[in-house]
């Protein structure tokens, strides 16, 4: 088993708040859509742009941060926090689903700027475009290198900064989901109408949700540290789940002039349920678990998809959603926006004191799914 030594947030200086967003698109949002925009759980959400709410409006991105300067900043403070030697340091394991640029990846563009600090000979593996549940496959590459090199320490890194990657939204009035099927079977709409205006309302949840941020892990061997494992895995138990999510490289939309475009199909919340409560099953009955079922368990981290995703996750794990169990999950979503692949970090990295073991649940595009458990030595 190895241990979380350390571990640190970074997010731009740049924090927009949910309300003052809405108000600025006021005229342009139907009721019912501003009513989704408030259930989703995020009160706000840092950026990397310092002008976010005029590139909503179509303004052009003024980006003060980026991916890669999140990670390097999270990375560093980690060190920082640990205050032991570097070079004792051998792997970097770096995930992002938005990259500055496609080529170098992550990894390296963080060791470019971390010159001083990380030793230019150590390992380096870029795990880019895994999705929200990327933390604990990482975590796993550190075990693996660990239980070669037991006396050196591996980084794990998750930074994102999702905000640049949204639509901006400057058509002249946006609908509610329910809203447009009421119109489309009042013959108000066509077929296709509905389909483009139901995107257009797609891009304005986005906007909303996600938010920018990195977290660093510091992981080795040290006793009275909380240790890792198991850990489980579920991906495609279903043939047609691997298109819940995706995301194109190039959108042909005009709005993102080229971007990426991302999609997530209705049957998310349900499936997402479905993989987070399989794999923490598999978890609780592994023979080298600490604990059998989640009474004995402190704190579950919950990937943060969205509130009506926490809510349905904690359904199926029989979890009550206001509990003390589970507030870390709703918290980060409410003061971050949906991290994707570093939200469960910035739990960890937020959790005070180690009452009892916890459970680690991340889920997302592939579709796929990871479960673990963390408890002191």
């Amino acid at each position: 088993m190895i241990n979380l030594m350390s571990a640190a947030t970074s997010t731009p200086q740049h924090m927009f708040k949910t309300t003052e967003l809405v108000a600025s698109l006021m005229h342009k949002l139907s009721p019912e859509l501003i009513n989704t925009i408030c259930s989703l759980g995020v009160d706000q959400r840092y950026s990397v742009m310092d002008n976010y709410p005029e590139f909503l409006e179509g303004g052009n991105i003024h980006p003060s941060n980026s991916t890669t300067s999140l990670g390097v900043a999270a990375t560093k403070q980690c060190v920082e926090e640990w205050g032991g030697d570097p070079s004792e340091i051998g792997l970097l394991v770096a995930a992002t689903n938005t990259p500055d640029q496609m080529l170098p990846c992550l990894a390296s563009e963080v060791m470019a700027q971390t010159h001083g600090l990380l030793s230019r000979s150590l390992r380096t593996v870029s795990m880019q475009s895994q999705g929200c549940s990327v933390l604990l496959k990482s975590v796993e590459v550190a075990q693996w290198y660990l239980a070669a090199n037991p006396n050196k320490l591996a980084i794990v890194l998750m930074s994102e900064a999702h905000t640049p990657y949204v639509a901006p939204l400057v058509g002249e009035e946006y609908h509610g989901y329910r809203e447009l099927v009421r119109m489309r079977k009042e013959d108000k709409i066509d077929d296709a109408t509905f389909e483009r205006l139901r995107l257009d309302t797609t891009f304005v949840v986005q906007s909303m949700l996600f938010g920018d941020g990195a977290v660093a892990l510091l992981i080795g061997r040290e006793e009275g540290k909380p240790a890792f494992g198991p850990i489980s895995h579920l991906t495609n138990d279903d043939i047609e789940d691997v298109n819940l999510l995706t995301m194109t490289q190039n959108s042909s939309h005009p709005l993102l002039k080229g971007r990426p475009q991302y999609f997530m199909r209705p049957n998310v919340p349900n499936r997402g349920a479905h993989y987070a409560v399989t794999t923490v099953k598999n978890v609780l009955e592994h023979p080298d678990s600490p604990v059998s079922h989640l009474g004995q368990v402190s704190d579950c981290m919950i990937h943060t998809g969205s509130k009506k995703i926490l809510d349905g996750v904690c359904s199926q794990l029989q979890l009550e959603k206001d509990s003390s169990k589970v507030s870390g999950s709703y918290e980060v979503l409410k003061n971050y926006g949906n991290l994707s692949s570093a939200s469960t970090g910035f739990m960890l990295a937020e959790k005070d004191e180690w009452k009892g073991p916890a459970m680690i649940v991340g889920f997302g595009v592939g579709f796929t799914a990871s479960a673990g458990v963390m408890s002191l030595n």
